[in-house]
């Protein structure tokens, strides 16, 4: 979907993928993906109805590249991100996969990686001007 950051995103991951790195997210993201297709078929009517099947498709194939840690695996430590900095559950679980792999989260949402920032790596994916 074509959303400030998506194609930062999406070129990103591709040249990850490409250079052997594992990538990981939560196992919420495919909810929150298919939220997407929906808000874009139903409120933003940006995309028809017969396109979202090729939508769904194309977000289980990148899923599926990646490594989907368990919400239950990050309870306690997103719970405490959210509780500290302030944020939403949704947003702090990708923060506490972030710290449970030591890892860099990459973001285009700006108030994600503001919180992050006190707490782990992170890295906003800035659109192209």
């Amino acid at each position: 979907m074509n959303e400030p950051g998506s194609k930062e995103a999406r070129v990103s991951v591709a040249n990850f993928l490409k250079k052997g790195y594992t990538l990981h997210t939560v196992d919420l993201a495919l909810a929150e993906g298919l939220n997407v297709i929906w808000k874009h078929t139903n409120i933003l009517k940006d995309l028809k109805p017969e396109e979202a099947n090729p939508a769904l498709e194309d977000l289980t194939r990148i899923y599926d590249s990646l490594n989907a840690i368990p919400t239950r695996e990050l309870t306690s430590e997103a719970l405490h991100v959210a509780l500290t900095q302030n944020i939403t559950i949704y947003d702090s679980l990708y923060i506490a996969a972030a710290q449970k792999m030591n890892g860099t989260l990459y973001t285009a949402d700006q108030k994600l990686c503001s919180a992050a920032n006190g707490v782990t790596n992170s890295k906003l994916l800035k659109p192209k001007a």
